[in-house]
C-alpha cells in the first residue's frame, strides 16, 4: 500500500506542476455526469442513437470512470478532513513491536520537500476556510443547530450533524494546542511505523520537548522495547512519574523479569532498595571528584573547591588502606575530625614497620605523658594523634597516604575547616534522617531486607533499575545522588570497555546468546551529568551502553556546563535526535539548521488591459496570466517545532527527517504491595505539577 500511494505522488507531481490539495473536490461533480451518462446508456440506447450491447459497453466504461473519479474525490475530501483531525493511536503493551533491528518512536512518515509545498499551502488565505474551517459561517450554523437540536431533544440528529467523520461536511474540528497540519500534510500517504536503527543506537539519543508535551510517555515506549529486548535498563527520574515506574514492573513482568526488578526512590526510603554512591571506583580519585563536583565552582570558589577535592582524597587513600568501606557517613564522620583517622593509619604504619621500629607504642607513650605542648598550629588538635605525628617524623618513615595525612593535621584546624566549610553541608544532607541509611548502607545489619544495588552486579545479572530522585523535594540531593549515580556508571563503562563485563569470572549472556546492552534513559539528564558526560558518550558505545538523554532546552544544558561550547560538545555526541514541541528558537535550531533548504511553488495572476485606439473593431484588449514561480525556504522551520501538539515530534534518524505522532500505551498493571504504594504516593503528591495528556477529554471547537 505504501508503494502505491508513493508511485501515485510521483505520477501526480510529474503530470502536474502543483499538487493543488486544497481546491475543490471538482472530481465529484466529473464522476455524476459519468454515472448519468452511463444509466441513460443503460436505460435508453436509442438516446445515443446505437444498440443495446455497445450501450452496455459504453455504460461499464462511464461506471468505471465514475468510480476512479469518486475516489479521487474522496481521497481529496478525507485529506482537507484530516488536515485538522488527527486520531491518538492507543496501543497496548502487549502490541508493542519487538525487534532487535529497529526501535519503534511512532507512527508517521518521512517528511520531505512535498510535505514543505503542502504545509506553505495551508498558511496561504486563499485557503484558510479549510485550515480554519471552524471560523467559517457554514460551520458556525451547523454547531447553533447542533446545541438547538440537543435542547429540543432531538440528541440522533444532533449526534449525526456532529459525527467526526470525512463525510459530513460539518464535522467538529477538535481543539489542539497546536497546529495539526504539520502532522495532516501527510495524510495523501499511509502513515505507517517509524523507528531508528538498534545498531545505531551506540550513537546515543536526544529527546528534547518543554514540559507535559510527551517525552516521558516516548520514554515509556522506549522502555518498554528495551526490557521486552532482554536489554540491562536505568531510567533515571529526577521528578517522579508514576506511569513510568508502573509501565517499567508491567513490562519487566510481561518480559518475565520482574526478579530483576529494582526501585530506588529517594523520596520513599522505606520501600526503596540502597545504593552506596561512593562505594566502587575503577580509581582512588573518583569518590573525591563525585563529591567535589556537587560544590560550587565559580569564581573564587573553584579554589576552595579544589581544597575539598584534596581533603576528601586524602581521607578516601586512608579509609581504603584501613580496608574502611567509603559511604558518605565514613566522610562526614572522618572530615569533621580527621584525627582518629590519622591515628589508627599511623598505627598501621608502625605496625608495618615493628621489625625496624619495635619501640614505637612506648615512645608515642612518653611523648603523651611528657608535659611538651604541640605547636601554635595544632594546639586544639587531637595529643595522641600530635604524639604519633612527632614519632612518625623522628622515625623518618615516608608513606605516602600518611604523608599527605600529616600535612593536613598540621594545617591549623580553623584554618582548614574554613578552607572546606562548603563540604558538610552538603555531607550533611546526604547522611539526614532515612536518607542518609538509603546512601550509607549497613552492610552488616541482617535485619535490613532492602537489597544494595551495585552496578557491575546489575549489569552482569541483566538489572531493571528505576530511580526516583525526588528532585522536587530537595534539588540539591537529588542533584549529587544523580550525578554520584552517573559518575559510578561512567567508571564501570570504562572497565567495560577495557576489560569486558566478566572480569575473571564467568562468562554471562543474554537469553539469546548475545552480550546484553545497558539502556540508560536520563531524563533532566541535565541535573545528572556533568565532566563525565563526555567520555561516556564518546567511550560507553564500545562498552554496549546507550544513552537517551531527555530535556526541555538547550539552555539548561548550557547552564549545566557554563558554557555554551562544552554544551555542543554534548549535545554532538548525541546522534539521533527527537524533537517534540519546545518554546525556544534556539533549542528548535539544533534539528532545523541540520536541514537543507528546499523550493516551493507559488503560483501567481497576472490581469491587464488596455485601449487599442488604432482598431475601428477592437476598442480594448485584455489578457489574464497564471505564472508558477518558486522560492528556497527551509525543509522545516523552527517556528514549527514551536507549534506542534502534544504527543508529536520531529525525529532526525540516520540523516532522515520524519515526522511522527508518539503512541498512547493503554494497559495497566498490578503492582506488588510496596510499588502500589509509591505509585500511588508519586500520583497524589506530584498532581499538582504534571499533566496527563494521553488521559485529556477531546474538546471541540465552536462547541461549550
Amino acid at each position: 500500500m505504501r508503494m502505491a500511494c508513493r508511485e501515485t505522488f510521483r505520477a501526480m507531481t510529474q503530470k502536474h506542476p502543483l499538487e493543488a490539495l486544497l481546491r475543490p473536490p471538482v472530481e465529484l461533480a466529473s464522476s455524476v455526469a459519468y454515472m448519468a451518462a452511463g444509466a441513460i446508456a443503460v436505460m435508453s440506447p436509442g438516446a445515443l442513437l446505437t444498440v443495446p450491447s455497445v450501450a452496455y459497453v459504453l455504460a461499464s466504461f462511464c461506471l468505471l470512470r465514475a468510480i476512479q473519479r469518486t475516489r479521487s474525490g474522496f481521497k481529496l475530501v478525507r485529506y482537507q478532513h484530516q488536515l485538522l483531525v488527527i486520531k491518538p493511536w492507543l496501543l497496548h503493551g502487549r502490541d508493542i513491536p519487538i525487534s532487535r533491528e529497529l526501535l519503534l518512536l511512532g507512527t508517521g512518515f518521512e517528511w520531505e520537500a512535498l510535505h514543505t509545498q503542502r504545509h506553505h499551502d495551508t498558511k496561504l488565505p486563499a485557503n484558510r476556510h479549510i485550515t480554519k474551517r471552524w471560523n467559517t459561517q457554514g460551520y458556525k450554523r451547523a454547531r447553533t443547530v447542533e446545541r438547538a437540536l440537543r435542547t429540543c431533544g432531538l440528541t440522533p440528529l444532533a449526534k449525526l450533524l456532529a459525527t467526526p467523520f470525512w463525510l459530513n461536511p460539518w464535522s467538529p474540528v477538535p481543539h489542539f494546542e497546536g497546529d495539526p497540519t504539520l502532522h495532516g500534510v501527510g495524510g495523501w500517504e499511509q502513515n505507517h511505523p517509524v523507528g531508528a536503527q538498534q545498531s545505531e543506537r551506540n550513537a546515543h539519543m536526544l529527546v528534547v520537548g518543554t514540559t507535559r508535551v510527551g517525552k516521558t510517555r516516548l520514554c515509556e515506549l522506549l522502555v518498554a522495547q528495551d526490557i521486552r529486548n532482554g536489554e540491562v535498563v536505568v531510567v533515571f527520574d529526577p521528578k517522579g512519574d508514576a506511569e513510568l515506574l508502573i509501565r517499567m514492573w508491567a513490562e519487566a513482568v510481561r518480559a518475565g523479569r520482574e526478579h530483576q526488578f529494582y526501585m530506588f526512590h529517594l523520596g520513599y526510603p522505606e520501600h526503596s532498595c540502597r545504593y552506596n554512591p561512593v562505594g566502587t571506583f575503577g580509581r582512588i580519585t573518583e569518590p573525591a571528584s563525585r563529591i567535589a563536583s556537587q560544590l560550587p565552582g565559580e569564581g573564587n570558589s573553584a579554589a576552595f573547591r579544589e581544597f575539598a577535592w584534596r581533603y576528601v582524597n586524602v581521607i578516601s587513600k586512608a579509609g581504603t588502606e584501613l580496608g574502611k568501606r567509603l559511604t558518605y557517613d565514613f566522610y562526614l564522620q572522618y572530615g569533621a575530625d580527621i584525627d582518629p583517622l590519622l591515628s589508627e593509619y599511623l598505627e598501621r604504619v608502625f605496625s608495618l614497620n615493628e621489625q625496624q621500629y619495635p619501640n614505637w607504642r612506648r615512645d608515642i607513650e612518653q611523648l603523651l605523658k611528657s608535659e611538651r605542648k604541640p605547636d601554635k598550629s595544632m594546639q586544639g588538635r587531637d595529643r595522641k594523634a600530635w604524639a604519633a605525628v612527632l614519632v612518625y617524623k623522628d622515625y623518618g618513615i615516608f608513606d605516602e597516604v600518611a604523608h599527605a595525612l600529616v600535612k593536613t593535621f598540621e594545617y591549623e584546624k580553623s584554618f582548614y575547616d574554613k578552607l572546606v566549610a562548603s563540604l558538610f553541608p552538603l555531607l550533611e544532607k546526604l547522611t539526614s534522617g532515612e536518607t542518609g541509611k538509603l546512601l550509607s548502607p549497613d552492610y552488616l545489619d541482617l535485619t535490613d531486607n532492602r537489597p544494595i544495588i551495585e552496578w557491575r552486579s546489575i549489569i552482569r545479572q541483566g538489572g531493571i533499575v528505576y530511580i526516583g530522585l525526588d528532585a522536587l523535594s530537595d534539588a540539591e540531593v537529588a542533584s549529587a545522588v544523580g550525578s554520584a549515580m552517573f559518575s559510578d556508571l561512567t567508571s564501570v563503562a570504562g572497565a567495560i570497555y577495557k576489560r569486558g563485563t566478566n572480569d575473571g569470572l564467568l562468562e554471562v549472556e543474554g537469553e539469546d546468546g548475545k552480550k546484553r546492552r545497558v539502556c540508560l534513559h536520563l531524563d533532566e539528564f541535565n541535573e545528572l551529568v556533568g565532566a563525565e558526560f563526555v567520555p561516556m558518550a564518546n567511550k560507553a558505545g564500545g562498552a554496549g551502553f546507550q544513552l537517551t538523554a531527555y530535556t526541555q532546552t538547550l539552555s539548561d544544558i548550557v547552564v549545566r556546563f557554563g558554557d555554551k561550547a562544552k554544551a555542543g560538545q554534548v549535545i554532538g555526541n548525541l546522534g539521533t535526535l527527537v524533537m517534540l514541541r519546545v518554546k525556544e528558537l534556539e533549542t528548535a535550531k539544533l534539528l532545523t539548521d541540520q536541514l537543507p533548504e528546499v523550493s516551493v511553488g507559488d503560483l501567481g495572476l497576472r490581469s491587464g488591459s488596455q485601449d487599442a485606439p488604432g482598431s475601428d473593431d477592437v476598442d480594448f484588449v485584455s489578457g489574464a496570466l497564471q505564472t508558477i514561480g518558486s522560492k528556497k525556504v527551509p525543509l522545516l522551520h523552527p517556528g514549527d517545532l514551536t507549534r506542534l501538539p502534544k504527543g508529536q515530534a520531529f525525529a532526525l534518524c540516520s540523516g532522515r527527517l520524519y515526522k511522527l505522532c508518539i503512541p498512547i500505551l493503554s494497559d495497566a498493571a498490578e503492582l506488588p504491595g510496596s510499588l502500589t504504594t509509591v505509585a500511588t504516593a508519586m500520583r497524589d503528591r506530584y498532581a499538582s505539577v504534571r499533566e496527563d495528556w494521553s488521559t485529556m477529554p477531546v474538546r471541540w471547537r465552536g462547541l461549550s
